[in-house]
């Protein structure tokens, strides 16, 4: 038939050991296959925790949790990591300025949240920093501690959101408050800026940026606002003269942009009479800075001196308040308010002995034989600092009793100098000089004019 049993028996074997070998070979690809299963979950695990937005939220997960535990500086940490890894991060930077809060560091919050907005452009963030000027202004005022910063840190609200009612509304408040803290020293407010905080530029700075909100979103509050600022709280300060001229170009620019009020124009007045004041005695104060006193003789009977003079001599209205001796200085001047209006004076030598020279305009009627005198001083700068001794040179153009020969006395128009030197004690050395500058020029006594004064 073909076939032996032998050879069955062995065809039989054979298939059997075939299929435990399949068998073994399946077993070990399964082995296989489930051991790149476990490395591939194991590599995609891997390849999702070095994603990004996972580093991102396990960071700002642990700050969280350094929080809830008052851990604030690991907190901080935390959070910033996250803000490495996606500056765009939003709740990164909401979270750390919480952080930063938590523990009173109100200006890194402020610095946090301003980056966050700019990097992020999120308007949120944006208002959480505008909060956060806002509550700590009013946590200044509150305390006492308010001052022109605290105004310009509001500005900032205002300049961000123009229409900002809360903002507005705080500046207003602010204006008493924070301005009080100067107006003890009439040179407080714009003279002492290094010891205490405010300056000339601080404020000229906060006017000018108030009038630009105004240009780009005008509304009756913020004009009120404006017109309160344009007038320092202070009935009486000082100003740099310098800084007076500026202060008239903000002014005018108020009444042009704005509106005016009878106080701005007051002192829009006084600084403009300032100026022209200061034109008067421009040339002359450059000849007495080079020790040129002789010059005076001229000046002292010059049209432009003697109808400054004659406004006070003859009581004619003017924004400068008009005395007998009438200051002219360059370095400042004093804005003084009554009854909602504004005079102003120069600063003496007194008031400030680092002057570079003080000249006096006499307005004081003193007539010899009809004609009336015409006198003026001049006190020069300091020398090295030093205010003593204090020289003070007086001109007087006069009708007086002058030798002119053989003792022969003549009433004649003649120049008088008087010099006096002041030292630190007191004492006075006083040298006249009598048709001064004239063909018969003389040492008068002075213990024969005393005693012809006493007499």
């Amino acid at each position: 038939m073909g076939y032996r049993s032998k050879d069955k028996t062995i065809n039989v074997s054979s298939g059997k050991s075939r299929r435990r070998s399949n068998r073994k070979i399946n077993i070990r690809m399964i082995a296989a296959l489930s051991g790149a299963v476990v490395i591939g979950v194991a590599a995609i695990y891997v390849v999702y925790s070095s994603l990004p937005f996972v580093k991102v939220s396990k960071a700002i997960a642990a700050g969280n949790r350094y929080s809830e535990n008052a851990e604030y500086d690991a907190a901080i940490n935390s959070y910033s990591e996250a803000i490495e890894i996606d500056s765009g991060s939003v709740t990164a930077y909401n979270n750390m300025a919480s952080a930063y809060l938590s523990i009173d560091d109100t200006e890194s919050a402020k610095k946090v949240l301003y980056d966050g907005w700019q990097n992020t452009e999120n308007e949120a963030l944006l208002g959480n920093y505008l909060t956060v000027i806002m509550n700590d202004a009013v946590n200044s005022m509150n305390k006492g501690e308010g001052n022109i910063d605290t105004v310009l840190s509001v500005l900032e609200v205002l300049e961000q959101d123009n229409t900002n009612a809360d903002a507005i509304e705080l500046l207003s408040a602010a204006y008493d408050r924070c301005f009080s803290a100067y107006t003890g020293d009439p040179n407080g407010l714009f003279r002492n800026g290094d010891e205490n905080g405010c300056s000339f530029a601080k404020y000229s700075d906060l006017l000018s940026r108030m009038i630009t909100v105004y240009e780009n979103t005008p509304s009756e509050e913020l004009k009120a606002l404006i017109l309160k600022y344009a007038i320092p709280v202070a009935d009486s300060f000082t100003i740099n003269y310098e800084d007076a001229v500026s202060y008239k170009a903000i002014l005018e620019r108020v009444r042009e942009a704005v509106a005016t009020s009878d106080e701005i124009d007051s002192a829009i007045a006084c600084l403009v009479n300032a100026e022209g004041v200061q034109e008067i005695f421009a040339d002359i104060f450059t000849q007495l800075d080079v020790g040129n006193v002789d010059e005076l003789r001229d000046f002292v009977v010059s049209e432009k001196y003697l109808s400054l003079r004659d406004v006070f001599l003859n009581n004619i209205e003017t924004p400068q308040e008009n005395t007998t001796y009438v200051a002219i200085s360059r370095e400042a001047i004093i804005l003084n308010k009554n009854d909602g209006k504004f005079s102003y004076r120069f600063l003496n030598f007194e008031e400030n002995p680092q002057t570079k020279g003080v000249i006096t305009l006499w307005a004081n009627y003193f007539e010899d034989d009809g004609v009336q005198r015409c006198s003026i001083s001049y006190e020069p700068e300091s020398v090295n600092g030093n205010p003593y001794p204090h020289t003070k040179y007086s001109v007087t153009y006069l009708k007086s009793y002058t030798n002119s020969g053989k003792n022969t006395k003549v009433a004649k128009m003649n120049y008088r100098l008087c010099t006096e030197i002041t030292d630190e004690n007191g004492e006075i050395d006083e040298t006249i000089i009598g048709d001064w500058g004239g063909d018969n020029e003389y040492v008068m006594d002075i213990d024969t004019i005393e005693s012809r004064i006493k007499a």
